[in-house]
């Protein structure tokens, strides 16, 4: 237990501080293999290092010591990237520590040799040692010997070619070196049970189980695991090293590596850099020497890291090693940009530039590159971890790459995941239908930034840079410690032969894709005045957000990876296989999964006071942003959307988990693997064609939604009835869209062969889909596949079809729906009321022609009427099951309004009934008027009742059913004796239930309410007509005449009518002409108040003098009932006549009396007649009637005069 706290304490040893304080250095562990730090003993002198120790075998076995001797050169960087998944793309490399080593020595060993592999994985550079000789041997690999012998061996000295294969006196040295270490070793750790991580393992991914790649490399076969993997983050480097340096430590020095030193020979600059670096990368303090002489122990000697550099005869400057890192890491960016491409970083013996050539360019396309495998096995495993992040054009960049080098033969589950990931980014899986709020993430800027984060230009950037008029043969390191410089110059600098030679080199390199960084000035400080050098990535563009761009990618992503599982081999008989897989998932339906009790379930959490970053801590802003990003949208990416705007009658996925009892299969399971990726792959097809018919049903593209609801019913089907079965879509919801489409063919009936082109059309890949989906129903299912999805969809051949059939797939999801069978329910009652409608005018339209008929008995005539009671019955029938089905529901605003439209079937069946006002008609008219007074009554207040308009729609129906009965009473007069009564009853409760409400009907309120105020004034006008004797009942009449009169023309004067106006008060004045005739006492009064009348017409006179003659007057909606109203003209010919018709009985009347205010009333009123004999006829209704406006104000003129 002490151990482990000590060695938890070692790794969370503080950040902040580095081992060499001018360079800031942090080191986090993220694995170790071996508990650290071991106990050690110094040995005593002249201890023999020769002679094996006691604990030789238990040192080695226990320690990790045998990694000293057993380096391989395999890919150790796929192995790290495959460990890690979460650091590729957040790191910039991934390499073992010695290939770090030998980049950043480069500047002080300018004979050395550099070859390494370098390949890209999104943002992180993976380097791994490669042996050139090595690999030559391999038969696949003859295109780079040929590369190889024909650019580099040639212009090489057999001693340079020699230099190349490591010599034998260094195996001898780290044998030594183990030895002693054995020997200082003082206790024996065992290996840890459970590898120490310093930070938490990569959830679990959520979503559904995809087959996990393989990590067997082809490469050689003595690869071990490091000792432990280390984060290191040098300057503003972010690296994941392998490291085997072994750590020890006592009650003195807690934390120390040890050192084998020849004491005859003096550390060089290479040693104490390979000594610092070390120390650095695992953040350790001190090393501590031990020096011996033919392997006996001497002396020790401690050093303190930082102190490395300023040794005697090994002193380098640490920023130089800084802007080396800096300039390597910057021009490995700018021209390793290709994913999955293969990369050599090349330097033989005394050449002043590294040389960078991308061999998958230089492999013919018909031989395999053995590194085209692992590298695209990494990439599907960061593609896969990254998938349910933000950074989804990037997964779509790993993906492609992946399908592109794997073969599809060889790796049939892998490309066939891939592809299901692809088109997972198009169509999430969590999309909603209704409303799939794609996101385009092509503008990225962000992660674009961090993408060529170090891309900059540098002075070896992308040509060839180097300087060849070198000082001579010079081999020496020189180094200007103010400039922090280092120059490094070639043995053989001949300038003539190298101007000779420098087009062919420079031919060369260019056709082998290669790419130079020289070394002169490595160790300058990066320059920032060139941010405009940034690394290109292969920019596939994004997703997009059209909705019929992203489904049809996902589609033909998911039909790839169907084709690709037509390669996964299966050993055994499929019945047996599919037998086999049947009982295993009964099994593990019985046996489900538990957790154990004894073992704590791993809960995520933050603490409640967050730590705020540190702002010395050395973290990329764009970095910083990235991950802040990602940590706020894994959570929240797979959500379904909430938006109050999508349609709830819109096709719904399935939300609950689709395979509760399916657990991952076995690795070696293909049988088992390949159905269920089918599965996804199908779910995939079944949700994109889903969201296509919402997006052609919303785009009135009803053609092309029922086809693809076709398709995705097919898909349901296949899923239903598989051994592993699937739900993606609600049945409910997709059949009762099918019966809106139909619904909507209804409505949109003129655009039949639009939408019978659209359902009739069918894409490649839609026919390729369609080939898929019934060569596995015959593969994967036995016996019929009936379900509620096997739909028989075909486009109807009428409208009233149409609507039909919509009522029969709104009947039919409702069988299957449970929470939205209400909502269904009103759909099929909707429709049945439209059909209803339609039935009536259908019989409307048949009656009028049986009525036009000369003769009713006649056969054809028969038909029509039959017929005409056919369709009646129809429409009864749907009103009657409309109404069943909404008082069921107890929806009161449709209820309502289907009461309407039977008091409307009330008034059409009255209407078809010919003849009078008969008692038959009464008693329709009657039901009618219950049915609207009975849709009010569910409605309640119009304040209180939550649905104003469908109120005022109410009311408006009742008033015009009342109005209507009230004109067809007062126009068959004579059949009751009341029926003058009930005539002026009807229109006042019609004037009652007429709403006058501010709104866009309001005019035509209004122009009803006008209209039955001058109907009761015309029918109490005839009453008072032939009313003879006096009484109460003839003043009664009069006044009643007068009021209704003077409503009416208020009324049509705030509508502007003109036309109204003059009939309402022409009508008015004959009224007081007739009460003049009969009532000799009142004629003076009664004939001055029709001259008033007529005065008061100078605004209607103004409006018809400034009438607009293009404009055209709006249609009354009572025009075809009054044809007795005249037009304007004879409307103002009227005028003038009545005018001085009444002037002049006026005049005849005073003077028939001797009275000296008669005589000046006479004078009076003959001047005013004078002035109307001005009035100038026209056939100009606007000149006409400004005449009579002048005559008007010259008679206001007079009659001031005798005031």
């Amino acid at each position: 237990m002490e151990d482990r706290e000590n060695e938890n304490e070692h790794m969370k040893r503080n950040k902040d501080r580095s081992p060499s304080p001018g360079i800031k250095s942090t080191a986090v562990v993220k694995y170790t293999a071996f508990q650290s730090p071991v106990g050690y003993a110094r040995l005593q002198c002249n201890t023999d290092l020769n002679m094996p120790p006691s604990n030789w075998g238990a040192a080695i076995d226990s320690y990790g010591l045998k990694q000293i001797l057993t380096r391989g050169t395999g890919f150790s960087s796929f192995r790290m990237a495959h460990m890690f998944p979460d650091c590729v793309g957040e790191v910039d490399v991934i390499s073992d520590a010695e290939c770090i080593k030998k980049l950043l020595k480069l500047p002080y060993q300018p004979n050395g040799t550099v070859s390494m592999m370098v390949h890209r994985v999104e943002n992180t550079l993976l380097l791994d040692d490669f042996d050139v000789y090595d690999y030559l041997m391999k038969s696949e690999w003859s295109w780079l010997k040929d590369f190889f012998y024909e650019n580099i061996v040639k212009t090489m000295s057999e001693q340079e070619r020699m230099s190349l294969t490591p010599g034998p006196g260094a195996r001898q040295a780290l044998q030594l070196t183990q030895q002693f270490l054995s020997h200082s070793v003082v206790e024996r750790p065992s290996p840890l049970e459970t590898p120490v991580h310093a930070e938490n393992t990569p959830m679990c991914l959520t979503g559904p189980f995809l087959p996990e790649p393989e990590t067997k490399v082809e490469g050689p076969s003595n690869e071990q695991p490091y000792n432990r993997n280390v984060l290191w983050t040098f300057e503003d480097i972010h690296m994941l090293v392998g490291s085997d340096l072994p750590i020890f430590g006592d009650k003195d020095r807690p934390c120390v590596s040890l050192r084998l030193r020849d004491a005859r020979d003096p550390i060089n600059v290479l040693t104490g850099i390979d000594y610092w670096l070390d120390n650095l990368m695992c953040n350790v303090p001190e090393v501590l020497m031990c020096y011996h002489l033919d392997g006996i122990v001497q002396k020790y000697e401690p050093m303190k890291t930082e102190d490395l550099p300023n040794m005697e005869n090994s002193k380098f400057s640490p920023k130089v090693i800084r802007n080396v890192a800096q300039n390597i890491l910057s021009f490995l960016k700018s021209n390793v940009t290709k994913a999955g491409h293969t990369y050599w970083l090349f330097k033989g013996p005394h050449d002043d530039v590294v040389k960078l050539y991308d061999l998958t360019s230089l492999c013919p396309d018909s031989l395999d590159n053995p590194f085209t495998t692992p590298v695209a096995m990494l990439l599907y495993r960061v593609a896969r971890n990254m998938r349910l992040t933000n950074r989804s054009r990037h997964v779509k960049q790993l993906l492609e790459h992946v399908v592109k080098l794997l073969k599809v033969e060889r790796y049939p589950q892998i490309v066939a995941s891939s592809h299901y990931m692809l088109a997972d980014l198009y169509v999430p899986a969590t999309t909603n239908p209704a409303c799939p709020d794609f996101k385009d993430e092509s503008s990225d800027s962000e992660d674009e930034e961090d993408f060529s984060e170090f891309a900059r230009e540098t002075t070896g950037g992308n040509e060839n840079t180097s300087d060849k008029d070198g000082e001579g043969d010079t081999k020496t390191c020189k180094r200007d410690e103010d400039n922090e410089k280092v120059e490094i110059t070639s043995e053989h600098s001949d300038k003539e032969e190298e101007g000779n030679d420098a087009g062919e080199k420079e031919e060369e390199i260019k056709n082998s894709g290669g790419r130079e960084l020289a070394l002169r000035h490595i160790g300058d400080r990066i320059k920032d005045t060139a941010p405009d050098a940034k690394a290109k990535s292969s920019n596939t563009g994004g997703l997009g957000v059209q909705v019929p761009e992203r489904c049809g990618r996902a589609l033909r992503h998911a039909l790839r990876g169907l084709c690709a599982l037509h390669h996964v081999t299966i050993g055994r008989n499929k019945d047996e296989e599919r037998e086999r897989l049947k009982q295993q998932i009964i099994i593990e339906e019985q046996h489900p999964k538990m957790a154990n009790p004894y073992e704590p379930i791993k809960m995520n959490y933050e603490p409640l006071n967050k730590k705020k970053q540190d702002p010395k801590e050395h973290v990329s802003r764009s970095r910083r942003r990235k991950r802040e990003r990602k940590n706020t949208d894994k959570s929240g990416n797979y959500l379904i959307e909430a938006n109050t705007n999508i349609d709830k009658n819109a096709i719904l996925i399935r939300k609950e988990n689709k395979m509760a009892s399916w657990h991952e299969p076995n690795r070696d399971d293909n049988f088992a693997w390949k159905l269920h990726l089918k599965t996804l792959l199908y779910e995939k097809i079944c949700l994109a064609y889903a969201t296509l018919a919402e997006y052609s049903y919303s785009h009135e593209q009803y053609g092309f939604s029922l086809k693809y609801i076709d398709m995705a019913s097919k898909c349901q089907t296949l899923l239903s009835n598989m051994i592993i079965k699937s739900r993606v879509v609600d049945a409910s919801c997709l059949i009762g869209r099918v019966g809106d489409n139909f619904f909507q063919l209804s409505k949109h009936w003129n655009r039949l062969e639009q939408f019978r082109k659209q359902f009739e059309t069918d894409h490649e890949i839609d026919g390729s889909i369609k080939m898929e989906i019934e060569k596995d129903m015959c593969e994967e299912i036995e016996g019929d596949a009936k379900d509620e999805f096997d739909l028989d969809i075909s486009l109807p051949s009428s409208d009233t079809e149409a609507m039909l059939l919509s009522c029969e797939y709104y009947r039919r999801a409702g069988q299957f729906a449970a929470a939205k069978r209400s909502e269904l329910l009103r759909r099929l009652a909707s429709v049945c009321n439209e059909l209803a409608v339609r039935f009536m005018n259908d019989a409307q339209q048949i009656y009028m022609k049986y009525v036009e008929e000369p003769d009713q008995k006649d056969p054809k005539a028969k038909l029509l009427l039959k017929q005409f009671t056919n369709l009646s019955k129809r429409s009864s029938e749907c009103l009657d099951e409309a109404t069943a089905i909404f008082e069921k529901v107890n929806d009161i605003p449709n209820l309502a309004l289907l009461y309407c439209n039977k008091g409307r079937y009330m008034r059409f069946k009255a209407h078809c009934d010919q003849g009078g006002f008969s008692a038959e008609k009464r008693s329709l008219y009657n039901q009618a008027e219950e049915l609207y007074l009975s849709a009010l009554k569910l409605l309640g207040p119009r304040e209180t009742c939550g649905a104003t308009s469908i109120w005022e729609l109410v009311c408006w129906e009742l008033s015009c059913h009342l109005y209507t009965r009230a004109v067809l009473m007062q126009d068959c007069p004579g059949l009751y004796t009341n029926e003058v009564t009930e005539v002026a009853e009807a229109f006042k409760h019609a004037l009652k239930y007429c709403p006058l409400s501010p709104g866009p009907r309001q005019y035509l309120y209004q122009f009803r309410a006008a209209m039955i105020y001058h109907r009761l004034g015309s029918l109490y006008h005839s009453q008072f007509r032939i009313t003879h004797e006096e009484g109460a009942r003839r003043r009664a009449l009069l006044n009643a005449t007068r009021i209704q009169y003077e409503s009416a023309a208020n009324l049509f004067a705030a509508l502007e009518d003109a036309g109204m106006v003059l009939t309402v008060r022409l009508e008015h004045v004959a009224a007081m002409e007739t009460q003049a005739a009969v009532s000799p006492n009142l004629k003076l009064k009664s004939l001055q108040t029709a001259v008033q009348l007529l005065r008061q017409c100078h605004s209607v006179m103004t409006l018809l003098k400034n009438k607009d003659p293009e404009e055209k007057e709006p249609p009354k909606p009572e025009d075809a009932e009054e044809k007795t109203i005249k037009n304007e003209h004879s409307l103002l010919s009227l005028y003038e006549n009545r005018l001085h018709f009444i002037l002049k009985s006026i005049i005849q009347y005073c003077r028939s009396k001797s009275n000296k205010d008669y005589d000046k009333m006479t004078d009076m009123y003959k001047k005013i007649y004078c002035a109307s004999l001005k009035i100038k006829k026209n056939d100009d209704v606007r000149l006409y009637a400004a005449s009579i406006c002048d005559v008007l104000t010259a008679m206001d003129e007079i009659s001031k005069e005798f005031e």
